[in-house]
């Protein structure tokens, strides 16, 4: 009988993450039509202006080309929201397919529904704050969709995560070459689409390596170097992207990269951004980390690129005509998906794990899942607002 109802439980599991995804792939092509066409605000317009001049130095641009050398500007416009939806859907499939090998004891189907409300969830809004309902600007919320590059980098992060760990477990051993080419494709493709990630892992990266490296005397030296390859092709595209995004005569104007100051108040201003960012993150992953001994690691090697990315967005700013956008914020923006589906997964281990009966697991678990409806509300009327204005939508 207790199978069965769990099986029951599975089976409607499954059948509520189909309808849920459909609907969020329909809202998500609505979206990124109206951005398309410049209805709502976001990079789109610009990086398919300076794809069509040349001028562009990510793989979107290619894209982007490739749609108006084939079809008239409304079709391509249509394809490209479109193609953008299911972008999304396919970080849906590569979330999911991380979350499982990390949590192989986690039903498939919990798993799948831990990766698709993690691209729902929203930054808790604290009342009577008006400012925080600027959506899409000034707001710590890794599911706004106006940056199209760094929609199409976030889809490979799982898969850089999750070739990695393999590695990361083979380390004092033999690197098998299957997870290395992965692992070197995934992180060169994710970083040709947007560089961030990239900021944040490769120095996460070295620090790992330097601490293996003295801990072991250099015991394991040629796998901390094969596992430091890796990572060379993406550095080489970094440096390439710069030199081309710092040019002289890139978008007409110049800029570059500078340190910043950052006075009591702001800093105070920042915590509390990242905080109501990150609140279910945090608690989910501070009470049950712990009870994850196999996984334990590769949680704090993916917050330790998170807290890496969020420090450099504080420390670093740019100069010139993209003093104000704030880029720096995309490494860590780009992996909330992957922490809030390992905080929805660690909230459902955290039932399988406890003992319902008693009143502290049975706490532990409500206020895990109040945090997580918090993050779900401010993030369905994130995907709600935008979506909502009047226009035909799928023009084609």
């Amino acid at each position: 009988m207790e199978l069965n109802r769990k099986s029951l439980a599975s089976r409607l599991c499954a059948a509520f993450c189909f309808v849920l995804l459909m609907v969020l792939a329909w809202r998500w092509q609505r979206i990124f039509f109206l951005m398309c066409n410049d209805y709502i605000i976001s990079d789109v317009p610009a990086h398919i202006k300076l794809a069509l001049g040349n001028n562009d130095y990510t793989l979107a641009s290619y894209i982007v080309r490739f749609l108006y050398a084939v079809f008239d500007e409304h079709r391509a416009l249509t394809l490209l929201s479109i193609i953008l939806s299911a972008n999304v859907c396919a970080g849906v499939i590569s979330l999911w397919l991380l979350i499982m090998k990390m949590f192989p004891g986690l039903n498939r189907n919990y798993a799948l529904l831990a990766t698709a409300l993690a691209h729902l969830c929203g930054p808790w809004i604290i009342p009577g704050v008006e400012s925080q309902m600027q959506m899409y600007l000034g707001v710590y919320n890794g599911n706004v969709y106006h940056n199209m590059t760094m929609l199409f980098s976030r889809t490979f992060i799982p898969l850089c995560f999750m070739f990695f760990f393999m590695l990361w477990d083979e380390r004092y051993g033999k690197i098998s070459l299957g997870p290395w080419i992965g692992m070197t494709l995934s992180f060169l493709v994710c970083t040709l689409f947007k560089p961030n990630f990239a900021f944040a892992f490769i120095p996460m990266l070295g620090i790992w390596l330097i601490y293996d490296f003295l801990r072991y005397k250099a015991k394991f030296f040629k796998n901390e170097v094969l596992l430091g390859l890796t990572v060379v092709p993406a550095g080489l595209a970094c440096i390439a992207q710069y030199l081309v995004l710092f040019a002289d005569n890139f978008a007409g104007t110049s800029s570059t990269m500078v340190l910043r100051l950052l006075a009591g108040a702001e800093l105070m201003a920042l915590a509390v951004m990242y905080l109501r960012g990150l609140l279910l993150p945090i608690y989910s992953l501070s009470q049950q980390t712990k009870h994850e001994p196999e996984q334990k690691q590769h949680i704090l090697i993916m917050v330790a690129c998170n807290i890496i990315g969020i420090i450099e967005a504080c420390v670093l700013t740019e100069t010139g005509y993209r003093a104000n956008d704030g880029n720096f914020q995309w490494g860590s923006l780009s992996m909330y998906p992957a922490l809030f589906a390992v905080a929805i997964a660690l909230l459902f281990r955290m039932i399988q794990s406890g003992d319902m009966k008693k009143n502290s697991d049975r706490l532990k678990v409500i206020i895990g899942f109040v945090l997580l409806l918090g993050h779900l509300v401010v993030g369905v009327y994130c995907l709600h607002q935008p979506g909502n204005a009047g226009y035909d939508w799928f023009y084609f």
